[in-house]
């Protein structure tokens, strides 16, 4: 019981944390060697390379803008002029925000005559789109796969079933008395049927963290032999439910191409309760990564 509440009382906590309010990352490039063909002598050219969705680049000079395609600007800078209006050497200050971030301010204390800047922005917990498949470990299900996928917000969806089938009579039907003291447990009739959403909670370099949730239909039992026969059959079943299974997991990646999950799983009907845990490992696949297509930039060298 202790354990069962601590662990939705942490999941409650990781899926109350904040979503949102990200901060950019702005990188500048270490190719000195970059050049602007299209630049005039003496114009010196600062370039923002995103894929940021609704990336938003504020410049409070009078400066050249330039958009090749749609996640890159391109600011070319007229040093002279600068000098010519009394500046000792160029600055700039540019403001880069995007709906799903806080406001980076970009402060160039120095740019050179002919110089390129190369800026690369992203946002450091940007979701790919992923990919996950699971085996699942319980102890009333002998067997069992899920299989996730999606970006920050995705779905998924998963079967377990067990290795036995309802055979003979249900116990709970019985009005007579037959002797079962000597009946042998053979194991547990499971099956269950769930989909859901995925929540992206952490996302890091080497280190994903997903909150999962779901509902579906199932059913457990517990199957029985026993030597003298109930209602003229060997076999019966006891403990029965079907009715709404639903499962909770938080759904961990690691080193880029592991997952590991530890979750919970509950099954309703009849006016009973069943608990079980699952243990899920897996293979991650970062599908983005799989179909990226090479794409070289003419301001590259």
């Amino acid at each position: 019981m202790i354990f069962r509440n601590s662990f939705f009382f942490l999941i409650y906590a990781l899926s109350s944390l904040s979503l949102f309010g990200q901060e950019l990352k702005v990188t500048l490039s270490s190719d000195n060697k970059k050049i602007d063909r299209n630049a005039r002598n003496g114009v010196s050219t600062v370039i923002f390379d995103s894929r940021v969705k609704n990336l938003n680049i504020i410049n409070q000079w009078d400066d050249e803008l330039v958009k090749p395609s749609e996640h890159m600007f391109i600011y070319r800078i007229d040093t002279k002029k600068d000098l010519a209006d009394g500046f000792e050497l160029s600055q700039r200050v540019f403001l880069l925000n995007s709906p799903k971030s806080a406001e980076f301010v970009l402060d160039i204390d120095e740019i050179r005559p002919n110089q390129v800047l190369y800026y690369t922005v992203v946002l450091p917990d940007y979701y790919a789109w992923t990919m996950d498949l699971e085996y699942l470990f319980t102890k009333t299900a002998m067997h069992g796969f899920r299989l996730s996928f999606g970006k920050r917000f995705g779905i998924y969806f998963s079967y377990k079933w067990g290795d036995y089938k309802k055979a003979g009579t249900d116990i709970a039907t019985v009005t007579e008395d037959y002797d079962v003291t000597r009946a042998k447990k053979l194991g547990y009739i499971r099956n269950a049927y769930t989909v859901g959403l995925r929540l992206g909670l952490v996302n890091k370099e080497r280190l994903g963290l997903y909150l999962l949730l779901g509902g579906g239909y199932g059913d457990f039992g517990r199957q029985w032999q026993n030597p003298l026969e109930v209602n003229q059959n060997i076999y019966f079943y006891s403990d029965y439910i079907r009715g709404f299974n639903g499962d909770l997991a938080l759904q961990v990646n690691l080193l880029k191409w592991f997952t590991f999950s530890v979750g919970a799983d509950m099954l309703v009907g009849n006016g009973n309760l069943s608990m079980d845990y699952q243990i899920g490992l897996g293979v991650h696949m970062d599908m983005d990564k799989l179909f990226k297509r090479k794409k070289i930039s003419r301001y590259e060298k």
